[in-house]
């Protein structure tokens, strides 16, 4: 518990904390056993601090696009792949669900995503990149031609996109965590509007991404949803969820997940857009969103499902 608290602070000052609090335990305990452990928590928090822990494994990259999608029934991409051009694009995808296995399986982790996509930068929670040790050795692992995956912070957000790197992330965040409800489709959107204004700013092509199957994947303990969403502005994620009997932390697998790529949206080049023009863009957006929600859900098995716009 303390760790997960000391990764969100300076490495420097979580390394020193963990030493000093491991190793005084240890010698109170006065085992081998807890120097041991004293030890390899410390090293785990300097770990943290270097800039990257290894580089990319295009053997590990392929194992994981072969073998992620056959933990589920089905893990299929489609949708509108040949409207999708390399460079400036944007694709906000949908739902976050707990643990995003969708996105992970049929966009980050596939290959025909890759083709189709170019080169794309995949956005994802910054303390898990930058500060999560084993996330940290995924994400380095990840990288290549094909892009790599990135924090979502406001300044890689804003390099990226004065690049002309196209950009994958989950508009929804923990908020769209917290309102997951099983067995319905629900996205966290009419206060996400940040990602269209930077698409104004850079014209960028705007991609409505979602996937089907996403809000099965775990059963979860719901309640509580505007404490629990307010504590999400101060970045703690609230939710308990379990997949698997045997390992809850795992996806139920006897699954379909479906995942579709929208038409595009190409917005205009706009400096400094008004909250007028992001407020229509943003709305333009819902609806395209909403369109191919209903465009694929018969396909997708769901042909009475409803898209609820949060």
């Amino acid at each position: 518990g303390m760790f997960s608290v000391l990764v969100q602070v300076d490495q420097r000052i979580a390394t020193a904390v963990v030493f000093v609090v491991s190793f005084s335990s240890s010698v109170y305990a006065g085992s081998k056993l807890a120097f041991l452990a004293a030890a390899v928590a410390t090293s785990m928090t300097m770990l943290n601090g270097i800039r990257r822990l290894c580089r990319g494994c295009p053997q590990l990259l392929e194992f994981q696009c072969k073998r992620y999608p056959r933990y589920f029934r089905k893990s299929q991409l489609g949708g509108a792949l040949d409207s999708v051009k390399p460079g400036h694009s944007f694709f906000a995808c949908h739902p976050h669900g707990m643990t995003s296995v969708g996105w992970i399986s049929n966009v980050v982790w596939n290959r025909r995503f890759h083709h189709s996509a170019g080169r794309c930068f995949y956005l994802i929670d910054k303390t898990l990149r930058n500060k999560g040790l084993l996330a940290r050795l995924f994400a380095d692992a990840f990288e290549g031609p094909h892009g790599g995956l990135r924090d979502n912070s406001q300044q890689t957000l804003r390099e990226l996109m004065a690049r002309g790197e196209s950009v994958c992330m989950i508009p929804g965040a923990f908020q769209e965590a917290t309102l997951y409800t099983y067995g319905q489709d629900r996205v966290f959107l009419t206060r996400r509007r940040g990602f269209v204004k930077y698409c104004l700013r850079h014209g960028y092509t705007l991609h409505p991404v979602y996937t089907f199957g996403e809000s099965e994947t775990y059963y979860v303990v719901n309640g509580f949803e505007s404490f629990r969403l307010w504590l999400n502005t101060w970045g703690i994620p609230t939710v308990a969820f379990f997949g698997l009997p045997w390992c809850p932390i795992l996806p139920r697998s006897g699954l379909e997940l479906l995942t579709f790529v929208g038409e595009p949206l190409q917005l205009p080049k706009i400096d400094e857009p008004t909250d007028a023009q992001v407020n229509e863009w943003h709305q333009r957006y819902c609806e395209a969103l909403r369109a191919t929600f209903d465009r694929h859900k018969a396909e997708a098995g769901r042909p009475h499902a409803v898209l609820e716009i949060v």
